[in-house]
């Protein structure tokens, strides 16, 4: 079998923005907070464009928060060593919206209509139903020693090795991917196997993983205290 169709077959089984679209939400006006490190748990803002909103720090919704650390401490059992590093959490929904646009207007000479809206999300998600600006959704990756392990390819490297079940990668970065997935699984998040460091926790793509009645959190504009741009 060919790679692009073992892509392909991949691609399939993954949820995508028509699965979303009619997910509804029932939002809690949960409060955004940062991730402070911990033994287990840190937190690096790897981009520059979340400084004039939150600064150097990754915030997330408080119960994303407590989740983080119960996946943290799944992890700690599995081996002292390792640590889950959030290099993203909230985006502001003025980036998401303009993200969105930068790609759906690249991909407007090639598609229209719900499939323009579909191939758009597989590269930037729809920001109605994204879970970054809602504060559900964090990329994420296990370091040791302050290094990021094997997975295969770089975090934010967005190349078609990245879906999780990819069977082009090694053994070892295989089986970091399974053990990064289990552990933020165990502790409630919904994975998005187009992005092996993808999970959320309470957006639309969570509630459609776990067949939930509703999300639990909109997108919505936060700066953190201290801070004032909604640019």
């Amino acid at each position: 079998m060919k790679k692009s169709e073992v892509y392909r077959l991949l691609e399939e089984k993954m949820l995508g923005y028509a699965d979303y679209i009619d997910v509804l939400v029932k939002a809690e006006s949960e409060p955004f907070i940062p991730i402070v490190a911990t033994n287990n748990l840190v937190a690096k803002q790897i981009g520059t464009d979340m400084r004039p909103y939150t600064g150097s720090d990754v915030y997330v919704r408080s119960s994303v928060l407590c989740r983080l650390e119960r996946a943290a401490k799944v992890l700690a059992q599995y081996d002292k060593r390792l640590c889950l590093e959030v290099i993203y959490g909230y985006r502001a929904l003025s980036i998401q919206k303009q993200l969105f646009e930068k790609y759906k207007k690249q991909l407007s000479g090639q598609y229209s209509g719900e499939e323009l809206m579909a191939a758009t999300h597989r590269l930037v998600a729809v920001p109605d139903v994204a879970g970054h600006p809602a504060g559900a959704a964090v990329d994420i990756q296990i370091v040791r020693d302050g290094s990021p392990l094997d997975f295969g390819t770089s975090i934010h490297e967005f190349v078609l090795d990245t879906f999780t079940f990819s069977p082009f990668i090694s053994k070892e970065a295989w089986a970091n991917r399974q053990i990064l997935r289990s552990a933020m699984m165990s502790a409630g998040f919904a994975p998005f196997d187009g992005e092996w460091w993808h999970f959320s926790y309470g957006d639309k793509e969570w509630a459609k993983y776990y067949r939930r009645d509703y999300a639990l959190y909109n997108q919505v504009n936060f700066v953190a205290p201290g801070f004032s741009s909604l640019t």
